[in-house]
């Protein structure tokens, strides 16, 4: 007794109550209003105070105050515009704009990011289409145009990019999503869509693009270049070839009429005669290889079936011919087809077998093997002799330009044939090595690519 009503109410909300009462009894409006019930950690409860006045006739002769438990209704708001904020900032870290039009209101709705993506304000910018045509670039505004008649008229959904101007006259990059919405009719009813600023990934786009466009144009220049000098190599070496070889051909020339016309000679004399020959006979060879070595690096190259085995008979005949006195057992093993050039494969085995039937002539059982290894998908061809051989030590050398592992003079030769068989299989995207022992011959073997 003699205790007011808004006395029920917590202390900090009975100022609000008791003027929501106040207000009742000097009306007969009824009041409503919120309040909350703390703990020490926060707000426990929320509640919503509905004040109706009592009557008694028109006269007001109290009132009646309830009050409803809201909590769970107020921490759903209180989640939902934190994933409103949570959406909001998103979407500007993301640049995503959103957009929605009722296609029977003049005007569109836009949010917050959107405005900032066009460089505009609520307060200077009414979203409409024909305000948003004219942003649109030009050269893109019949794309937008026919895009927009489609959803009208099929209902059918766009997404494409698009060039706007700001205000400032900058242009930014979009890419637009669009969506219909349609009543129960299957009438158009809203358009709502999404907008994402992609200029900066536009820009790295175009730049990467510039730096290709440079990039191809250099290689091009370099390619021409190396071409000229290709050519101009080639005839280098035409003309030094021309230019070596007829002075050795006159020496060797002069020196073989000298033998038959000048039969006095003293033995030293011929001697020196024969040596001079040799040596303008190798320095042909020498001449002969280096200009084959050269074109070797830069001759087309043709892919076509190659059959080895076939190659492999002719230039075993061709050396049983040079050399018909030799007795060398020859072994060649059918079916050794590969994909690459016919020529230079067949240049890399007159090499590979030449030296095979120059190694061996000491052997008294000189035997010879052309055949391949195969498993797990690889096929690995090979030529193997019973001749000298060499130290495997010294087998990163076999490759080399110049470099001979033999040098005596029962073995003479340039040391350019395996540095060309090498740049052959190389070419081929192929890899070659060796195997050996001294006195117990040598095995070379070259993996091709399958194609």
């Amino acid at each position: 007794p003699g205790q007011r009503a808004a006395d029920l109410f917590p202390a900090v909300e009975r100022g609000r109550a008791q003027a929501a009462h106040d207000r009742v009894l000097a009306t007969g409006e009824d009041e409503q209003f919120e309040w909350g019930a703390r703990t020490p950690a926060g707000m426990g409860a929320w509640y919503v105070c509905t004040v109706t006045a009592l009557r008694e006739g028109d006269e007001v002769i109290g009132l009646l105050s309830r009050s409803s438990d809201v909590t769970a209704l107020k921490r759903s708001e209180e989640r939902l515009r934190q994933r409103e904020g949570l959406m909001i900032d998103t979407q500007g870290v993301a640049h995503l704009g959103t957009w929605e039009w009722d296609v029977t209101q003049p005007h569109a709705s836009w949010s917050d990011e959107l405005y900032r993506i066009y460089g505009v304000t609520p307060q200077t910018y009414t979203p409409s289409y024909e305000a948003y045509l004219t942003k649109v670039h030009p050269e893109d505004r019949q794309r937008v145009i026919d895009a927009t008649s489609r959803v009208f008229d099929e209902h059918v959904p766009y997404s494409h990019d698009e060039r706007i101007f700001r205000p400032d006259g900058s242009v930014r990059y979009l890419h637009t999503w669009a969506n219909p919405v349609l009543d129960e009719q299957g009438k158009l009813v809203k358009l709502i869509g999404v907008c994402q600023d992609i200029t900066e990934r536009k820009m790295a786009e175009e730049q990467v693009l510039e730096l290709n466009r440079n990039l191809e144009s250099r290689i091009a220049e370099r390619t021409r270049a190396i071409e000229r000098s290709l050519e101009d190599l080639e005839a280098f070496n035409a003309t030094v070839t021309h230019d070596l070889r007829n002075p050795l051909n006159t020496i060797d020339l002069g020196c073989a009429l000298l033998e038959r016309e000048a039969s006095g000679l003293q033995p030293k004399a011929r001697d020196v005669l024969a040596r001079i020959r040799r040596a303008t006979s190798r320095m042909s060879d020498l001449i002969r290889d280096l200009l084959t070595l050269s074109r070797v690096g830069h001759a087309q190259l043709a892919s076509e079936n190659a059959d080895l085995s076939a190659i492999a008979s002719e230039v075993v005949a061709n050396l049983l011919r040079s050399d018909s006195q030799r007795r060398v057992e020859v072994k060649i093993a059918d079916g050794l087809i590969c994909r690459g050039d016919p020529g230079l494969l067949r240049a890399a085995l007159e090499n590979l077998l030449g030296n095979a039937w120059k190694y061996s002539s000491k052997v008294a059982e000189a035997r010879i093997e052309v055949g391949a290894i195969e498993g797990e998908g690889r096929r690995i061809f090979l030529v193997r002799d019973n001749g000298a051989g060499f130290e495997m030590a010294e087998a990163h050398k076999l490759f080399r330009p110049f470099e001979r592992l033999h040098k005596a003079a029962d073995f003479e030769g340039t040391g350019v044939g395996l540095a060309a068989v090498h740049r052959i299989v190389e070419r081929h995207g192929g890899r070659i090595w060796a195997e050996g022992a001294p006195g117990k011959g040598a095995t070379f073997y070259f993996e091709l690519p399958a194609r």
